[in-house]
């Protein structure tokens, strides 16, 4: 698995309301679908979902398989805590990762800031 898949997952399991322009804080508690992933700037292509809890926990399930390599399965839990409106820390068992959220109508993505390398995961809202 490149960079430890854990990063995928669990950014992944952030949940992002659209915030249009219309002044509304985005929420990231939901279902969101992996939609892609991109690490040491290599597009893998993904598979499955993540889930934030508003209890602060979350959880990632899916696939990803990058060029040339086997497919590698994501199950990553973690817990969550969002800083104002674009930032993220994202803690699976003893790692941390810091994140910056960039948010669209329906989607998110999560660019990697800290521990590097930089990756970035993009997610869409799941429509139940």
């Amino acid at each position: 698995m490149r960079c430890g898949g854990w990063l995928l997952a669990g950014a992944m399991v952030w949940g992002v309301a659209a915030c249009g322009g219309t002044g509304v804080t985005p929420q990231l508690a939901g279902s969101w679908l992996l939609t892609g992933y991109t690490d040491h700037g290599v597009a893998g292509v993904t598979t499955g979902a993540m889930e934030f809890r508003t209890d602060g926990t979350f959880r990632t399930l899916g696939t990803v398989t990058y060029p040339g390599e086997p497919l590698d399965s994501l199950d990553v839990t973690g817990t969550y805590e969002i800083h104002g409106d674009a930032a993220l820390t994202l803690i699976v068992g003893p790692d941390t990762s810091t994140w910056t959220i960039t948010w669209g109508d329906n989607t998110a993505t999560l660019t990697l800031q800290e521990p590097p390398p930089q990756s970035a995961i993009t997610l869409a809202r799941a429509i139940r």
